[in-house]
C-alpha cells in the first residue's frame, strides 16, 4: 500500500511517500512502514509557495505518480490557521478528485509520536506533552501518558473509535492553566509520573516547564523533535487504515480547537457592519 502524507500545522511542515505491505493481522509497526521518500518545509511565509512543489518533489523520488497512490493522510491540527486550510484543502482535493482515502491525522500526536513510543517501551511511567504556540499568549496542547498516547492517531465521532485514548487530552490553555492541569496530573493517585515535553511552546515559554518537578524531567534521544515526525506521519496513517478503510475526503475538516479571529468578527456582527460601512 503506497501512502503521501503531509502534514502544514506549522511553519515545519512535512511531506512524505511511505509504503506498507499490509502486514499482520495485529496492524502496522514501525519496522512494517517504509519511508520511500520525503520532504521537509521550514517556510517564512505560507504553505501555499511550497506544498505542490514538495509533494511534486517527493513523488518523483519515489517514482510514483498521483494514480499510484492508494491513500493519502493529512494533519489536522491543531496549529496555523493558514497552514492548516491549505494542506486541507490540498489533501481534500486530491484524494476526492482521484477517489482515494483521506486519512485526518492529529498533528499533536503526531509531533509527540516518537516520544511516545520511546518511553512506552520502558518499565518506567511517563507522561509526555507536546506544546505549540496558538498566539494569544496560549497554547495548543496535548498530553497523557506515554503508552495512552502512542494508541492516539486520529479523533473519531464515535466513542467506541479505537485511535483515541480518552485519558489523553487536547486542548487550548494558557500557560498557568496548562501548568495548573499538568501539575494535577503528574501527582494524580498519590504518585508522581516522570514527564517529557516537545514543540516549540517548551522555548516559546519557559517559565511554565519550570514549574513543573524537575528531577521528573526526562529527555529523549531525537534530534529536531520539535517537527512532525514523516515516519510516525506515516505510521499513523497506515494505524488508522488499518482500523478503517473507507475515509471520505470530503469530510474531513481542520481541528482549530477554538474559533477564528473571522469567525468571531462575524458572530459580533462585524463583518456584517463593515460590509455595509
Amino acid at each position: 500500500m503506497k501512502l503521501l502524507c503531509w502534514d502544514t500545522s506549522s511553519k515545519a511542515g512535512v511531506v512524505v511517500a511511505v509504503e506498507w505491505d499490509g502486514g499482520p493481522s495485529s496492524g502496522p509497526c514501525w519496522s512494517e512502514v517504509r519511508l520511500v521518500s520525503g520532504f521537509s518545509l521550514n517556510v517564512d511565509a505560507t504553505h501555499s509557495e511550497r506544498l505542490l512543489w514538495a509533494i511534486h518533489q517527493v513523488l518523483v523520488s519515489a517514482r510514483w505518480s498521483l494514480e499510484d497512490v492508494d491513500a493519502f493522510a493529512v494533519g489536522v491540527g491543531p496549529g496555523s490557521f493558514t497552514g492548516l486550510r491549505i494542506g486541507i484543502t490540498t489533501a481534500r482535493t486530491l484524494a476526492h478528485s482521484l477517489g482515494k482515502a483521506l486519512v485526518p491525522i492529529s498533528s499533536l500526536a503526531a509531533l509527540v509520536r516518537p516520544v511516545a513510543q520511546h518511553f512506552s517501551s520502558g518499565l518506567e511511567k511517563v507522561m509526555v506533552i507536546s506544546a505549540v504556540d496558538a498566539c494569544k499568549g496560549e497554547l495548543f496542547a496535548l498530553w497523557g501518558r506515554a503508552d495512552e498516547v502512542q494508541k492516539c492517531s486520529v479523533r473519531g465521532s464515535s466513542p467506541n473509535f479505537s485511535l483515541w485514548s480518552a485519558r489523553v487530552r487536547e486542548e487550548v490553555l494558557t500557560p498557568t492553566q496548562l501548568g495548573d492541569r499538568l501539575l494535577s496530573d503528574l501527582r494524580r493517585d498519590g504518585t508522581q509520573l516522570a514527564w517529557a515535553a516537545v514543540g516549540e511552546g517548551v522555548q516559546r515559554y519557559p517559565d511554565l516547564w519550570q514549574q513543573l518537578p524537575q528531577e521528573a524531567r526526562r529527555y529523549f534521544p531525537f534530534p529536531f523533535s520539535n517537527q512532525v515526525s514523516g515516519h510516525g506521519l506515516g505510521l499513523m496513517a497506515c494505524e488508522a487504515l488499518f482500523a478503517q478503510s473507507d475515509w471520505d475526503a470530503l469530510k474531513i475538516y481542520p481541528s482549530y480547537l477554538r474559533a477564528s479571529d473571522a469567525e468571531l468578527k462575524l458572530k459580533a456582527g462585524l463583518l456584517a457592519q463593515s460590509k455595509r460601512s
